[in-house]
């Protein structure tokens, strides 16, 4: 029987409670594995540990410390990958491995745990076994996130769909709307709407070969800025000089693709084209298309000429622009702007 490879990072899942205060150590990570043994016996297991932080204290660096450990696996040697991350930029990091690990022959599966492990009401051991059943139990291969939501649900979403967690609850949710599937009994179950469909979609994109495939890249030396708009947003704030600029800004839009167009300090567009003066890239996002009717301001976004990313999240938009920028290899602006289908089950141009 071929081991489960174990990814420790840290994390809620990884920390302890000292004097009130939640924090990583270095014996805490491999709780885990022998709670696991206490409560489900014992498993084929092999642990490696690129970093071990809370995950809001994730940068660039560490992040590419642990995507580059990522690259390096042998997967062929394994039955399945489970990253034990924190819980504050699980959906990034989710992100980040499913536009770049999504044709591996293994499941790999990040998880989290919203209290620290053996804490009243901690998930993290359930999210752990869950993913063990998924992929002792699934023929299935891909990047996916496995998280027990309040009501005691087993929600598997696509990596690059997670949303990250509301902070009144502590819930993530699906950028569709709707998880990807769930755990129960030991089985994996697909949502039950468009099971046909999104079975068809799986199989076609699967078989794809395209021509330009994201890597993992050597440095994070390209920054990606990424705001989000609310009424009274001044622009004017964003000054970039020549020495110290992102190579590009993503400004996620309103649920409608909008943006505020009014006055000097406040109008997008304005600062839109004081970047492109800057040879700044700008992208937006939240579009569901680009062809059809647009509200008024929308439409002139589109015709200034920034950047449309198709039904896609905050967090794989950031995550898709971060590796492109990085890359060694030039990404055309139809590879951009493709929505694959670890990207978009649903409303894309699959």
């Amino acid at each position: 029987m071929k081991k489960i490879l174990v990814v420790l990072t840290g994390g809620t899942i990884g920390s302890r409670v000292d004097n009130d205060v939640i924090d990583v150590s270095d014996t805490s990570p491999y709780r885990l594995l022998s709670l696991y043994e206490e409560s489900y016996g014992r498993e084929a297991f092999e642990v490696i540990q690129p970093i071990n932080i809370l995950s809001e204290n994730m940068t660039p660096d560490s992040l590419l410390i642990l995507l580059k450990a990522l690259d390096r696996i042998p997967y062929g040697e394994y039955a399945g990958i489970i990253v034990a991350h924190g819980s504050d930029t699980l959906s990034y990091t989710s992100a980040f491995a499913g536009l770049l690990f999504h044709h591996i022959p293994v499941p790999m599966i990040l998880i989290a745990s919203n209290y620290p492990l053996g804490q009243e009401g901690s998930n993290g051991l359930n999210n752990f076994a869950r993913a063990v059943e998924f992929i002792r139990g699934q023929n299935m291969k891909g990047v996916f996130t496995l998280y027990q939501d309040r009501e005691g649900v087993d929600q598997v979403y696509l990596a690059t769909r997670i949303h990250e967690a509301e902070p009144v609850h502590d819930q993530f949710r699906d950028f569709s709307g709707c998880a990807f599937g769930r755990m129960e009994n030991g089985r994996f179950l697909l949502r039950t709407e468009k099971n046909d469909e999104e079975s068809r979609m799986v199989e076609k994109e699967l078989k794809k070969d395209r021509k330009q495939k994201l890597m993992v890249p050597d440095s994070f030396s390209n920054k990606v800025m990424m705001i989000r708009p609310y009424p009274g947003m001044d622009y004017s704030v964003f000054r970039f000089d020549e020495n110290n600029k992102p190579a590009a800004v993503l400004h996620y839009l309103y649920h409608s693709a909008t943006a505020c167009l009014s006055g000097e300090e406040y109008n997008f567009l304005s600062f839109a084209q004081r970047c492109r003066r800057q040879n700044i890239d700008v992208y937006t996002a939240s579009y569901k298309r680009t062809d059809g009717k647009q509200y008024a301001t929308g439409d002139v976004l589109l015709k200034a000429g920034v950047i449309p990313l198709l039904n896609i999240s905050p967090e794989a938009a950031y995550a898709k622009l971060m590796l492109i920028y990085n890359s060694k290899k030039p990404m055309d602006r139809e590879f951009l702007q493709e929505n694959i289908y670890f990207e978009c089950i649903e409303g894309g141009n699959v």
